[in-house]
C-alpha cells in the first residue's frame, strides 16, 4: 500500500447500502480522501467492486479501529447500529459522521453526546438538506421576514421510491421505520422556525396490498405550541408513487410554497407580491457541500453543521411520534426530553 499523501485524509465508510454507496461515490472523487469499506455483506460488496473497483475492505468496524490511521469514520448502516458504532469510533479517537436519524431512541442519543464530549472529536449527523440550495433559499426568504411571523408549517413526502431503493428492506419489520427515514421533514421544522414543539399527535394505518411496505405506512403528525402562536403538520406515505415531496410556511403577511422535486419556490405577500424562483440544484451536489463541510471540520477550519446537540431534536419528536401513535394521545415533547436529562 502506498504511504499516505500530505494533507489526504483516512474515511472509513461503514455500510454499502444505498446511502453508503454514493457517500462512497462522491467522496471517491476527492483527491484528498483514502477510501476503506466495512461490509460483511459478500453480495454487497461484490457490487461496489462492480460499481466503483477495488477498496480495502474490513468484515467489521473493529477491523478498521485496529487497523489505526482513520481520520473519520462514516456510519451508514441501517439505524439500530448508529449509536454502538458511533460510540465505538469516538472511544477509539476517530471523527464520525453519522447519517440520519442519529439514533432510534433518545437515550442513545444522550450516550452518543456524552462519547463526543469525551473524545472532543468532531460528530455530525447527516440532514443534508442543509446544504440544498432549495432549503436554503427558503430559509433565507423566511429570515428576510417577507411573510411575515410564520404561524404554520406543512410538509408532506410521498415516497414508495424509498422502499424499491432499500437494500435491507428493513422497513418491513422495522415499527415506524418511516418516521426514521423521513426524519429530514421533522429536522426541517425545528431548523427553519428555530422552535421546537410541545406536544405532538401521529395517528398512522396499514394501507393498501403494496409489494413492499411498512407498519405503518402512511401516518400524519401534528405538532402543538404551548403559546398557541404557531402550529406545524407533516404527512409522510409509502404509498405515492412517483415521489411527492412539498414544503409550505405561512406567515402573517404571506407565505411560502416548495416543491422539493423540482426546486421550484413561490413565495407571496397578501399584499399581492409574488416571487417564483427554482433553485439550481443536483442532488449530488447537495452531498458534495454537506462533506466538503464535514472535511474542513475535521480539518480543523470549522464547526459541525449538525453536532450531537441539535441533531438529538429530531429523533426526541420522532420519540414522541410514536409514543403518540401507541398510546393514542398526544404526547408531551418536553416530559419525554426531561426523562432523558435532555432540553
Amino acid at each position: 500500500m502506498k504511504g499516505k499523501r500530505m494533507n489526504e485524509l483516512n474515511f472509513c465508510v461503514a455500510g454499502a447500502g444505498s446511502i453508503g454507496r454514493r457517500h462512497l461515490r462522491l467522496l471517491k472523487e476527492r483527491g484528498d480522501i483514502r477510501l476503506s469499506v466495512v461490509e460483511p455483506s459478500e453480495k454487497s460488496w461484490a457490487r461496489i467492486v462492480e460499481e466503483m473497483g477495488e477498496f480495502r475492505r474490513f468484515h467489521t468496524l473493529e477491523e478498521a479501529l485496529v487497523s489505526g490511521n482513520l481520520d473519520a469514520v462514516v456510519i451508514a448502516t441501517p439505524h439500530g447500529m448508529h449509536a454502538e458504532m458511533s460510540i465505538q469510533a469516538l472511544d477509539a479517537g476517530v471523527n464520525v459522521f453519522c447519517e440520519k436519524p442519529m439514533s432510534d431512541s433518545v437515550e442513545e442519543c444522550m450516550a452518543m453526546q456524552e462519547a463526543v464530549q469525551r473524545s472532543g472529536k468532531v460528530f455530525s449527523v447527516g440532514f443534508m438538506f442543509h446544504f440544498d440550495p432549495f432549503i436554503r433559499k427558503i430559509r433565507e426568504i423566511l429570515m428576510s421576514g417577507r411573510i411575515g411571523t410564520p404561524v404554520h408549517f406543512y410538509s408532506r413526502l410521498g415516497t414508495y421510491n424509498t422502499l424499491l431503493c432499500s437494500v435491507s428492506r428493513h422497513q418491513a419489520y422495522t415499527p415506524y421505520s418511516i418516521i426514521m427515514d423521513c426524519i429530514h421533514d421533522t429536522d426541517l421544522l425545528c431548523w427553519l422556525t428555530g422552535r421546537v414543539p410541545d406536544y405532538v399527535f401521529m395517528n398512522g394505518i396499514q394501507a393498501g396490498a403494496l409489494e413492499l411496505t411498512s407498519a405503518p405506512n402512511v401516518i400524519d403528525a401534528v405538532y402543538r405550541y404551548a403559546d398557541g402562536t404557531f402550529a406545524a403538520h407533516s404527512h409522510f406515505n409509502y404509498v405515492q408513487h412517483p415521489q411527492v415531496h412539498t414544503l409550505e410556511i405561512t406567515g402573517d403577511r404571506g407565505y411560502i410554497q416548495g416543491d422539493f422535486m423540482t426546486a421550484r419556490i413561490t413565495a407571496a405577500t397578501f399584499g399581492g407580491e409574488m416571487e417564483i424562483v427554482t433553485a439550481e440544484r443536483q442532488f449530488d451536489d447537495v452531498y458534495r457541500a454537506e462533506w466538503e463541510w464535514f472535511v474542513k471540520a475535521v480539518r480543523g477550519e470549522t464547526s459541525p453543521e449538525n453536532p450531537a446537540a441539535s441533531a438529538i431534536l429530531p429523533t426526541l419528536l420522532m420519540h414522541a411520534q410514536m409514543e403518540s401513535a401507541r398510546n393514542g394521545r398526544e404526547a408531551d415533547v418536553r416530559e419525554i426530553a426531561g426523562r432523558y436529562g435532555f432540553l
